[in-house]
């Protein structure tokens, strides 16, 4: 066959690929936008395909997942819970022996266990190497809620991913050994409490927390040591003080979650951004063509290039603090949300230190040299144990 021909043929091929794969992918965006939710269920955990099509809880496995979530919610780190896993013989997701830590964080943070599904996350941008890319705004993309049976309950999965990111943002210096990690702070030094456990082969076993800078550079902290079970006394007694006056405090978290989550002036402020920077981008191009093609003085092509460089980082840096503003804001405003839903569920006097609880609630304690400890809540307030 002659080059010709073998080039039509190509080509038709290429067109017949192209609109198979535009017709599946409208045939996806049909399903997303009515609603229907598909899993790669070969390497998903805790549910099958069920007989209508839709998403099925599998019991056995929806219990490792809820375990997963739980001792996260007890301080446990991805890889420390991996570990477990893979040492309990628990098969992974796709039946593999070894657990990763990034597994366990895929996990955490998938919001179709709390029967939800954000869709289309990913699209493809070529169609005959099937390149996918992370899905920007390119795409429409789909949020369905109640979309299927939940494993994890809406809540509580909020309250993982609050917890996610503060440690996230701790980095190294979450330790992963207690729920009390990163949370208890010196009055003195601003250094992080650490445990010690005392008396640890005999009957009169405890753990204690003290400034992890005591006994450091040559100057002891003057903060004292606290038993562990008398800082989950005074957090019961706290927080039992709270419910006595709950309506009050959660009449003012609204007030503060109303005036976090508005963010219209932050938005109006970064679409402004985003139309300079996409300006200067055309006007650095623009300047780099005409210098390409034409003869001119390259000092002052040199100065004009760097005016624009000079503009576009002094936008793109304006661009990434109110991003962050935005983000730190809305997560705020989910930690309160924590927080309220904790205090509204709970009308009786609590008698048992929860994990969960002090996790969701608790951004973090003071302790102080005079033996005070004020606990800081997630909606700001703070208050004496």
């Amino acid at each position: 066959m002659c080059k010709n021909g073998e080039s039509k043929l190509s080509s038709l091929a290429q067109e017949e690929s192209r609109s198979i794969s535009e017709n599946v992918t409208w045939g996806q965006r049909k399903r997303f936008s009515d609603g229907k939710v598909s899993l790669p269920y070969k390497h998903f955990l805790g549910y099958e395909k069920g007989a209508d099509g839709f998403p099925k809880v599998v019991p056995e496995e929806a219990e490792i997942v809820r375990r997963i979530y739980r001792d996260f919610m007890s301080g446990k780190t991805s890889f420390t819970i991996a570990k477990d896993l893979t040492d309990e013989g628990v098969p992974t997701p796709s039946g593999k022996k070894q657990w990763q830590a990034s597994t366990i964080e895929s996990i955490l943070t998938n919001e179709k266990y709390k029967g939800s599904a954000v869709l289309q996350k990913k699209f493809t941008v070529d169609f005959l190497t099937k390149k996918m890319k992370v899905n920007e705004g390119e795409v429409p993309q789909y949020v369905v809620e109640h979309s299927h049976d939940a494993i994890i309950e809406p809540q509580e999965w909020e309250s993982v991913q609050a917890e996610f990111g503060r440690r996230k943002k701790l980095g190294r210096q979450y330790s992963g050994n207690s729920v009390f990690a990163t949370k208890i702070i010196c009055g003195d030094c601003g250094a992080f409490f650490g445990s010690k456990v005392w008396h640890s082969t005999s009957k009169y076993k405890r753990t204690i927390w003290q400034c992890n800078r005591k006994f450091k550079d040559g100057e002891k902290c003057g903060t004292p040591h606290f038993d562990e079970q008398e800082i989950m006394t005074r957090f019961l007694a706290v927080f039992n003080n709270l419910i006595s006056t709950k309506e009050t405090l959660l009449d003012d978290c609204r007030a503060i979650q109303k005036m976090l989550t508005d963010v219209s002036g932050i938005d109006t402020e970064i679409a402004t951004l985003i139309q300079e920077i996409e300006v200067i981008t055309e006007l650095t191009k623009k300047c780099i063509s005409e210098n390409s093609q034409n003869v001119q003085s390259q000092e002052e092509y040199t100065r004009k290039y760097n005016g624009y460089v000079e503009r576009y980082d002094k936008a793109k840096d304006k661009l990434d603090r109110l991003e962050r503003q935005k983000t730190e804001r809305l997560t705020k405003a989910d930690a309160i949300g924590g927080f309220m839903f904790e205090l509204s569920e709970r009308n009786e006097t609590l008698t048992e230190f929860d994990d969960r609880l002090w996790l969701t609630v608790i951004e973090n304690v003071t302790a102080y040299h005079d033996g005070r400890l004020v606990f800081k809540f997630q909606n700001g307030s703070e208050i004496e144990g």
